[in-house]
């Protein structure tokens, strides 16, 4: 149904028609020339509009991509950092553990030696304990045997010597008794002097062996100690060198990583180019506006 303007417009273009039919046929041929080249124009404006958000789209999607690679990239490198951390750590724990044991087992050594040092002492004064008591109950018997020849001896001396009457003699054996009593009481005192001299030094050898042993004991925990914190030393360092080295061949990794990125970019960002120079061979040539009129074959006729 065509509406009141229609209808003038089609009454209009009929007497139109009827009087100059040849001029009518070439602006008909005109108007669809001029309508096919505003939809051309239309349609490459469209396609061109669509290609350029198609553009931006790959460009987004190319942009997460990359910050994608690059988030992955950087937990490998955390990881693989966060690896040597926990490989030199559980290294450092298990030489740590290893000195742990050897110091205990080295602790019972010396337990044992003291345990031993100790039983050697008290062996060494046993002994001399056992010595001292023979020859303290040696000395009475030899003091009465040697007392006995002496005592013959004297009054063998004495009658010998035929000197004074026998109460002389008996007062002057007296007195030789007396004398002999005070040198074996001064021989007791001696033996008794000799042997308190003979344990205080036992015990001082006792104790200085003692405090040898503990010395010798110390300069080897010393130097196990020693020992253990020159390889930690040694392993940190090892570490620190190892870390070093990675790091130093991260930066090259990095820059690579960033170089095949750009690369990427830079190859599409060419595509993009060389499609848009293929679809328009002159892109300095503006596009006018497209204006066209829906027109069919029944209007022309």
């Amino acid at each position: 149904m065509y509406t009141s303007f229609g209808l003038d417009f089609l009454l209009l273009e009929i007497l139109r028609e009827s009087e100059n039919p040849e001029g009518v046929i070439t602006e008909d041929r005109d108007f669809v020339a001029k309508q096919k080249e505003d939809l051309e124009l239309a349609m490459k404006r469209l396609t061109t509009d669509n290609r350029r958000e198609i553009c931006d789209k790959e460009r987004e999607c190319l942009m997460k991509k990359q910050e994608l690679l690059r988030d992955r990239e950087a937990a490998l490198w955390e990881m693989e950092e966060h690896q040597l951390q926990e490989r030199h750590q559980l290294v450092k724990q298990q030489l740590k553990d290893q000195y742990f044991l050897q110091r205990h087992e080295l602790l019972r050594k010396h337990e044992k030696e003291r345990e031993q040092m100790q039983r050697y002492n008290q062996r060494m004064i046993e002994q001399l304990k056992v010595r001292q008591q023979q020859e303290k109950a040696r000395l009475p018997k030899i003091q009465r045997s040697e007392g006995k020849t002496r005592m013959a001896m004297y009054k063998k001396s004495l009658h010998i010597n035929g000197g004074g009457s026998a109460a002389e003699q008996r007062e002057k054996i007296k007195q030789f008794s007396q004398q002999e009593e005070k040198r074996q009481k001064s021989e007791r005192l001696q033996q008794q002097q000799k042997h308190e001299n003979q344990m205080r030094d036992m015990l001082a050898q006792c104790e200085s062996n003692m405090s040898e042993l503990q010395q010798l004991q110390n300069e080897k925990c010393h130097l196990l100690v020693e020992h253990e914190t020159q390889k930690l030393k040694a392993l940190d360092e090892s570490h620190n060198q190892n870390l070093k080295e990675w790091r130093d061949k991260l930066r090259p990794r990095k820059k690579a990583l960033e170089e095949d990125l750009n690369q990427k970019k830079r190859e599409q960002e060419m595509f993009f180019k060389l499609s848009e120079e293929a679809e328009c061979p002159n892109p300095s040539t503006p596009s006018k506006a497209a204006k066209f009129f829906p027109y069919s074959s029944a209007d022309a006729s």
